[in-house]
Order: structure tokens, then C-alpha cells, then sequence
């Protein structure tokens, strides 16, 4: 689900961004724009195959055959004057929300692999679709009604077909819908990019705006795959919290005062001997999101396998001691349902015949606390001291905070 942290707010506002400070570039006189003609022409291009390399290099699908379908339309259909522009238009104008509504849903599977080269040529196969069409005397395309939209401005500009406004807004409906379940990155680049490629086909015959548009849906994909590569670098991915690679960048930004917890889950190799991994790792997530549920103002990390450390910047010992001892009764309150190996993965229309999880078991952590002081002055002796109060909590029985 998506959750409004200021992280998160901020890289969802900067799709939306850019795309206003594109409208008003947009929306400056032609002479003003003319001065930039140069930069504005060749800008757009050389986004675009920035964007397919770093999709390449990072393997990502999704916005390879996005930035592909775009660039496509960018490049080719200018330079096929013989065939019926507006034919073109609406075409485009189905291809790309019908497109993005496909991406935004499939699973990442590559680039080179199978069902990337099946990706390929399926979208290859409704542009090739459009231009047949546009190609003909009486093309099907070009006989689609417009949509008279309010801010039309001028007879040089094309209007997109009344489908494409209906696909464009499905598109939206289904990508914010997305959104705010998953919440990703990415997710919000392919809203802010259908938007962008709405106004693009509005003004089809606006070869300066459209330069500008173009250039900044490629930009809000080139910042999207950093902001993957981050994440999937500085995150774990079972857990969702940070991972220990963050840690120790975190490590060197410390500053003169703060805490250190450190949560271990008790007796958790019994667990996966009994139940397996797949339990372990459910019990794994179930205590990470106990712990941001719970702990507000601390930097939440995996330290390896049950292991999570807590920095408290600003903090001492004693500012945290009653925080983190709500935790540990929170966590061992929670009652943890095992799953039955024979439930489907998912929920069956019909239930009455479904074999109920009745196996529970009581989750619980012990956790250390250390702070920075003269004797402990790194980042890594407070975390080795928390680490030490931890053994002490396993020695004095478990499911306790130790100091």
C-alpha cells in the first residue's frame, strides 16, 4: 500500500514536475522557444536512447518497450509523410494507454528473455497494425471521431479520437489504482508518462512542444530506473526495510548523539527446521512490519538473517527503552497463523471445502540496546555493544530489552 512518507511524496511529486515545468516551457512565445530550437530538437533524442541503454543495463522491460513504442512514434511517423496523419494519430493514441495498461500489470521478466522477445513483437505488431492502416486509401483509423477538448487553442493542433480519450483515462484509472496499492517507483513514472504522452499526441502538430514532452516522459523514465536501481540496491527485498549495504552508509552520516537497537527474533532456526523456510520467511516480514508499524523516529535495517537494527538518531538509551519494550510486547502478543501447505495460493470461490490454518505458534524477540558515549564513539562499537546487551537478553531467557 502506498504510504505518504516524505521520501515517497517527494518522488511522486517530481514526475508531475517536470511535466508542469515542460507546460510552461510549452506555453512560451515561438520566438522564446526558437532560441532554444537547437537544444529542444536533439534533447529528446538522445534522452531516449539514454533511457533504452539504462534499460538494458538494468534489465527492465517494462520501460525499454515504453521508451520503444515513443520513440518509435517520435522518430518514424514524422518522417512518413504519404501516409494519413490522422489515421497515425488515433492510432498512437489506442497503441500507447493500451500499452502502458499491459506493462503496468505484466511481471518483470527481462529484456532478451522469452517473454521479453514475445513483448517485443506483440507491440511491434500493433504499430505495424496502425501503419498498415494509415497506408491505405480510406484508412479505418483516420474515420474515428475527435474529442473536442477545452483546451484547444489553436487549428493547428491535432485532437486525439474520442477511444483514445476513453483508453487514455482507463489507463489512468487502472495505473493510480496500482499506485496506491504498490506504491513503487515506477508505477508513479508510467502515471506521470501517460499523462505526458496525452498532451504529446494533443499537440501533434506542435513540433516544438512536442520536443519538449518528449524530452521530459524519457527524463521522468531515466529518473524512475535510478530511483529502481536504489531501491533494489539499499532495500531488502523480503522484508521491505533497509538492507545492510544502507547500514553502513548510514554508519558514516551519524552524528554526535543517537541509539542503537538491535531485535532478534528467538529461536528462529527451530522454526524454519519445523515449518521451512517459506514459513521463516513469513514470520521474517511479519516482525519487520510489526517494527515499522511500531517504532517512530528509528531507521529500521536487516542486519542478516533474523537480525534488525534500529538507529535512533538524536536519541539516547533511555528515549527508546519504553518504545522498544512496547514493541517486543507487541510483537509477542501477535499470534502467527501457519499457513497449511495445502490452501491454495489464492482465496477459492468457494470456501466451504477449504482446509483451515489451525497450527499457530508466539512469535517473540529479545533486543539490545547500546549508545553512542567516550568509550563507544563509532558507529560499529554502539552496534557491537548493542549486539552484546542482545546475548545478554538471549541469556536471561529471551523476550526481553537488555541495556
Amino acid at each position: 500500500m502506498f504510504k505518504f512518507d516524505r521520501k515517497k511524496m517527494i518522488t511522486a511529486i517530481i514526475p508531475f514536475f517536470i511535466l508542469i515545468i515542460s507546460w510552461i516551457l510549452a506555453m512560451e512565445s515561438i520566438e522564446s522557444l526558437n532560441k532554444l530550437n537547437a537544444v529542444f530538437m536533439t534533447l529528446p533524442y538522445f534522452l531516449a536512447v539514454f533511457a533504452l541503454l539504462l534499460s538494458v543495463w538494468f534489465q527492465h522491460s517494462r520501460v525499454f518497450f515504453a521508451v520503444y513504442i515513443l520513440f518509435f512514434t517520435m522518430c518514424v511517423v514524422p518522417s512518413l509523410t504519404r501516409l494519413n496523419h490522422r489515421a497515425l494519430t488515433n492510432g498512437i493514441s489506442l497503441v500507447i494507454p493500451v500499452a502502458f495498461i499491459l506493462l503496468a500489470v505484466m511481471k518483470e521478466r527481462g529484456i532478451t528473455s522469452k517473454y521479453g522477445l514475445m513483448k517485443g513483437l506483440f507491440f511491434s505488431a500493433l504499430i505495424f497494425f496502425v501503419l498498415l492502416d494509415a497506408g491505405r486509401k480510406s484508412p479505418w483509423l483516420g474515420k474515428m471521431k475527435t474529442a473536442n477538448l477545452i483546451f484547444k487553442t489553436s487549428e493547428e493542433l491535432e485532437s486525439i479520437s474520442r477511444w483514445g480519450v476513453f483508453l487514455f483515462i482507463c489507463c489512468l484509472c487502472i495505473l493510480l489504482t496500482r499506485l496506491f496499492i504498490i506504491g513503487s517507483d515506477m508505477d508513479i513514472a508510467f502515471v506521470g508518462a501517460s499523462l505526458g504522452s496525452f498532451i504529446i499526441l494533443h499537440f501533434a502538430g506542435y513540433q516544438d512542444v512536442l520536443s519538449i514532452f518528449y524530452s521530459a516522459v524519457f527524463l521522468i523514465f531515466i529518473i524512475a530506473l535510478f530511483q529502481t536501481s536504489y531501491s533494489l540496491a539499499f532495500h531488502d527485498t523480503l522484508t521491505g526495510v533497509l538492507s545492510r549495504q544502507a547500514l553502513e552508509r548510514e554508519i558514516l552520516q551519524l552524528g554526535n548523539k543517537y541509539a542503537v537497537a538491535m531485535v532478534d527474533i528467538d529461536h528462529f532456526k527451530r522454526v524454519n527446521d519445523k515449518y521451512g523456510h517459506n514459513v521463516g520467511d513469513d514470520v521474517l516480514k511479519m516482525v519487520a512490519s510489526m517494527i515499522k508499524k511500531n517504532v517512530v523516529g528509528g531507521k529500521i535495517f536487516r542486519y542478516g538473517g533474523e537480525e534488525f537494527v534500529i538507529i535512533f538518531s538524536r536519541k539516547s538509551v533511555e528515549d527508546v527503552l519504553d518504545v522498544m519494550e512496547q514493541l517486543r510486547i507487541m510483537i509477542g502478543k501477535r499470534p502467527f497463523v501457519i499457513r497449511s501447505p495445502n490452501r491454495p495460493g489464492k482465496k477459492p470461490r468457494n470456501r466451504d471445502h477449504l482446509e483451515a490454518s489451525t497450527d499457530k505458534i508466539r512469535v517473540t524477540v529479545s533486543i539490545g540496546i547500546a549508545e553512542k558515549s567516550e568509550k563507544l564513539h563509532t558507529g560499529h562499537a554502539v552496534i557491537e555493544a548493542a549486539d552484546k546487551a542482545l546475548y545478554r537478553a538471549k541469556r536471561n531467557g529471551r523476550n526481553c530489552v537488555v541495556c
